[in-house]
Parts: structure tokens; C-alpha cells; sequence
């Protein structure tokens, strides 16, 4: 793994980390998740058009959550709470 610190920390509590990686000239975008023992596994390999549809899933996510929040009905998660909401990561 070629970063130190993960990218971002998901509700599970998963250390993900998100590298652009190019092979023969061609690059991607790898989403990992650290797994015991220091390794990684690899989530996702997006090419552009896949990344800008995750952008689009993601802006429509975001608009909605701060619509919602903005209304007041719904109140902002702890991490904590997260965690118990969805639980921890299965390690699958």
C-alpha cells in the first residue's frame, strides 16, 4: 500500500484508502481497505466514466442528507452511533 494514512474512515470503521494507479499509461482509481495484518484488500477499480458515476451517486447523496438535515429531520450520527447502526466491518 503505497499510503500511510487511509484516505477516510467509513461508518464500519474500515480504513479505506483511494490511490490513482497507472498501468501501461492507463490510469485508475483503486479504493482499498486495510485488512489485519497491515495488507489491503481492493473495494473498487474505477475507470473515469465509473468515477464520475460514483460523483454523481455521491453529490445526489450528499444533497440529500443536507436537505434533510436542513429541514431538521435528521439529526447528524456520531461515529459511535454509526457503527451501532450499521455495525462493524465483517471482514469478508
Amino acid at each position: 500500500m503505497a499510503q500511510n494514512q487511509p484516505t477516510f474512515t467509513d461508518v464500519q470503521r474500515r480504513e479505506v484508502f483511494a490511490e490513482i494507479v497507472t498501468k501501461d499509461g492507463v490510469p485508475v482509481l483503486s479504493i482499498d481497505k486495510q485488512v489485519p495484518g497491515g495488507s489491503s484488500k481492493r473495494l473498487l477499480l474505477l475507470n473515469k466514466v465509473d468515477a464520475k458515476q460514483l460523483a454523481d451517486v455521491l453529490d445526489h447523496y450528499l444533497k440529500q442528507v443536507y436537505s434533510l438535515e436542513l429541514s431538521g429531520l435528521n439529526a447528524s450520527l456520531s461515529p459511535e452511533d454509526m457503527v451501532q447502526l450499521f455495525g462493524e466491518d465483517d471482514e469478508d
